[in-house]
């Protein structure tokens, strides 16, 4: 009975190694996000009551010298994306296509500043984490 025991035990410790093995075996990525902080809040709309926007953003990136680049130059990126989320129409805010539509356009705003500073976009993709109106 031991040596049932004994041979059952030693099983189930191959068994957990060979996974063991294939996880570290699985690829590492190489992604990295920028978290833009603190939380943009701005205001938004050409008419009526004043309507507020506060959303965290999120960049990702694909390398550390990418990264490096993002980190540098977030003041001016801040500042086009404040400028970009406070143009924008009741509409745009209060629709989950007009949000998808305006992370795209913001997303291409943020790869033309690197383009334009660093000769490159950098940036694969943009994230709200959060994204809260109020009308």
């Amino acid at each position: 009975m031991l040596r049932i025991v004994c041979s059952v035990l030693l099983m189930l410790i191959a068994t957990a190694s060979y996974a063991e093995g294939e996880e570290a075996a699985a690829p590492v990525s190489s992604a990295r996000y920028i978290h833009l902080e603190p939380a943009f809040v701005v205001n938004y709309g050409s008419s009526g009551r004043m309507k507020y926007l506060r959303t965290e953003v999120s960049l990702k990136v694909s390398s550390g010298e990418a990264a490096a680049m993002v980190t540098q130059h977030k003041p001016y990126i801040r500042n086009n994306l404040v400028l970009l989320m406070s143009a924008q129409e009741p509409e745009t805010m209060n629709s989950s296509k007009g949000r998808e539509s305006l992370r795209k356009v913001c997303l291409d705003e943020v790869r033309a500043v690197m383009t334009q500073l660093e000769g490159m976009p950098s940036v694969d993709d943009l994230y709200f984490s959060n994204f809260v109106v109020q009308n």
